[in-house]
């Protein structure tokens, strides 16, 4: 393996397109193939209780992302561990983070320093789900990113901003070498037919973004396409228990074809 780890950051400015569900199954996938640390950076707390259901706020609190960069805690004090997968979690209190950040613009580069202490092979990042001080601090320490999209055409609607966004944290210093998409919730009705379609013309259309508005596009890779996740009402189950996926299940079988899709796209060597 050529480098230490990867960040992978997983975001969409827009919500509802399985995000932290993508994230904690795609985790626990990777972490049966290399060793995987998942990062909660969403103040709402949803991955953090996927794999700590029915914790207390204090249990959060005592140590997680926002006190790991505010130098509050170590990661010795910080990294908890579930399902084979190192967890940092959040807490209510990233309500305070953009305050926080528009104060001291160091924070928000203090990420990636922080995470490369890790021996973590691969790194997950879940983001908030619309555009925010913690999501362009997660792309800030960026080498991959993820970006969930749904059947629905207006997911592939906010992919142009989002690719001004990316551009704009590139020409900031990050260090982003690829982008996939990541279809979830997939079924085989029509609409979801028409909007892979558009998903495959992505890159043609990132390309000519590029020769009308070289600036707002010029450092973005061209996306690829990664592995679906199928629409599963288990899947959804499973997410909102707090628990892995069965084996001998859809859902699981998607989740580590994609860990395997991952693993070599980033050349990255596996433990089986």
């Amino acid at each position: 393996m050529g480098k230490r780890h990867n960040i992978i950051v997983v975001a969409n400015p827009k919500g509802g397109v399985s995000k932290t569900t993508s994230t904690g199954h795609l985790a626990m996938a990777l972490a049966k193939k290399a060793k995987v640390c998942v990062v909660d950076f969403d103040r709402q707390k949803d991955l953090s209780k996927m794999f700590y259901r029915g914790e207390s706020d204090a249990f959060f609190e005592k140590a997680n992302i926002f006190t790991l960069l505010k130098y509050q805690t170590t990661l010795k004090e910080t990294v908890k561990n579930k399902y084979g997968v190192d967890v940092i979690v959040a807490a209510p209190s990233l309500r305070d983070f953009q305050f926080i950040a528009s104060k001291d613009i160091e924070i928000t580069l203090r990420l990636k320093e922080i995470l490369s202490e890790l021996d973590s092979e691969i790194i997950l990042i879940d983001t908030p789900g619309s555009g925010s001080y913690e999501t362009i601090t997660a792309l800030m320490a960026a080498d991959t990113v993820i970006i969930p999209v749904i059947p629905e055409l207006w997911s592939i609607d906010t992919l142009r901003d989002f690719f001004k966004t990316i551009n704009e944290t590139i020409s900031q210093g990050a260090t982003i070498e690829k982008i996939y998409l990541l279809p979830t919730r997939w079924g085989t009705s029509k609409e979801s037919e028409q909007v892979h379609t558009q998903l495959y013309r992505t890159p043609e259309f990132l390309k000519k973004l590029k020769e009308r508005e070289p600036k707002s596009f010029e450092f973005v890779p061209l996306p690829g396409i990664l592995t679906s996740i199928p629409f599963s009402k288990t899947i959804r189950d499973r997410t909102e228990a707090g628990e892995p996926l069965a084996e001998n299940t859809n859902g699981k079988a998607a989740f580590s074809a994609l860990a395997d899709k991952i693993i070599s796209e980033l050349g990255l060597f596996s433990k089986v």
